[in-house]
Order: structure tokens, then C-alpha cells, then sequence
């Protein structure tokens, strides 16, 4: 059966990648560490101003009322009265519900950008801390820039710089032992050695080249 992309020339679709909440979580400890005391002093706030406002909100409704019941002691029935008290309530009670909606709203929205910018700064801390690993098993590869908008923009460039440096040395070692290598197998091969000393010699030059292959290998 023919390819329908071959017969069109179109290039196959790409698979999207889809960013996961996972992804923003690099240091989970670190991160989630400020997330929720930042989240708990927010809903703090919010509940305590909340609280105030619907504190004033209720003693002016409470004023009212009692004006109210004052101009209207004549009134034997009452209704008037009632409908305004019961409107009041139900619009303490609104206020109520609206600033719980609002304060749990601004609760998840400020969790939400704590989360991608914590995200900023655990990113080159986690980059940093794998090249880190590299550099313990002594390799020494190209590193790459951070992606635009992260944090410790400087802290990394003089991690880089420090990288940098210990890779140009040991591409300038690896260079003079590839040169020390080089000019031992050509002493082999003219030099007039025989038996067990020629094979040490021989066992010697294959185990630094071997050496010379593996650092190169690391600073690729």
C-alpha cells in the first residue's frame, strides 16, 4: 500500500509536545516548599481582610436596621421591615460567598505563578547541578545557554565560565597525550625492542590511547 505523503510530498504531521504541571516541578521540595507558605499567607490575608470588609458591611447593615426599626415603630405590621432586614442578610450573605470565590480564585492564581516562577529558578539550578554530575564522571561536554526568561542568568554564565575553562584544559591534555601517544607508537615501531619489553611497550601505548579515546569521548 503506497505512502499518501510520498505521493504529495508533504512531510508527515508532528506530534505537539504537551507541557505537563510535572514539568514546572523540577525541585519539588524547593518549590512546593514556597508555593504553600506563600499560599497560606495569602489565604491568611485574604480571609483578614475579608473579615473587615464584611465586618463593616454587616455594622452598616446593622445601622440600618436599626434606623429603620426606629421609623417604623408606628407600623404595626412590620412587612416593610422584615423585606429590608431580609435583604440585607441576603446581601451580607452574597458578599459572603463572593469574597470566598475571589479570595480562593486569587489563592490558586498566585499558587499558579509561584509554581512557573520558582520553575525559573529551580531550572538552571537543576541544569547546573546535572552538569555537575557529568563533571564528576569527568565529562566535559559543550554547555548549552539557558532558555530565554530563566533566573540566574549571571550565576550561570560564570558556571560556564568555570566549565569552559576546565574543558579547554583538558582538550589541550588530551591533545598532548594524543601527540605523546603518537610519538611513542612511532619509537615502537622503529626502536629495536624484543620480546616481553617490546609487549610491555606495546600494552603501554594501547592503554593511553584507549585513555586518550575514553576523554574524548567524555569532551564530546
Amino acid at each position: 500500500m503506497s505512502d499518501p505523503t510520498a505521493a504529495t510530498g508533504s512531510p508527515a504531521p508532528r506530534t505537539q509536545h504537551h507541557r505537563k504541571i510535572s514539568n514546572y516541578l523540577l525541585d519539588k521540595r524547593l518549590q512546593l516548599r514556597y508555593v504553600v507558605l506563600v499560599s497560606v499567607l495569602s489565604a491568611v490575608i485574604a480571609a483578614t481582610l475579608g473579615y473587615m470588609i464584611y465586618h463593616q458591611h454587616r455594622v452598616a447593615s446593622e445601622s440600618i436596621e436599626g434606623d429603620l426599626k426606629v421609623l417604623t415603630q408606628a407600623d404595626p405590621s412590620k412587612e416593610f421591615q422584615e423585606q429590608v432586614t431580609s435583604g440585607l442578610e441576603s446581601d451580607d450573605q452574597m458578599l459572603v460567598y463572593k469574597m470566598v470565590i475571589v479570595g480562593f480564585g486569587l489563592v490558586v492564581i498566585l499558587s499558579a505563578y509561584l509554581v512557573i516562577m520558582t520553575h525559573k529558578v529551580a531550572g538552571p539550578l537543576f541544569k547546573v547541578s546535572m552538569y555537575f554530575e557529568r563533571m564528576a564522571e569527568g565529562r566535559l561536554g559543550p554547555v548549552t545557554p539557558l532558555r530565554r526568561g530563566d533566573m540566574l542568568q549571571d550565576f550561570f554564565g560564570d558556571f560556564k565560565a568555570m566549565h569552559e575553562s576546565l574543558r579547554s584544559r583538558a582538550i589541550a591534555e588530551v591533545e598532548l597525550l594524543d601527540r605523546v601517544a603518537a610519538t611513542l607508537r612511532g619509537s615502537h615501531n622503529e626502536a629495536d625492542y624484543r620480546g616481553e619489553a617490546r609487549a610491555r611497550l606495546a600494552d603501554a601505548i594501547d592503554g593511553l590511547e584507549r585513555h586518550i579515546a575514553r576523554r574524548k569521548n567524555q569532551l564530546a
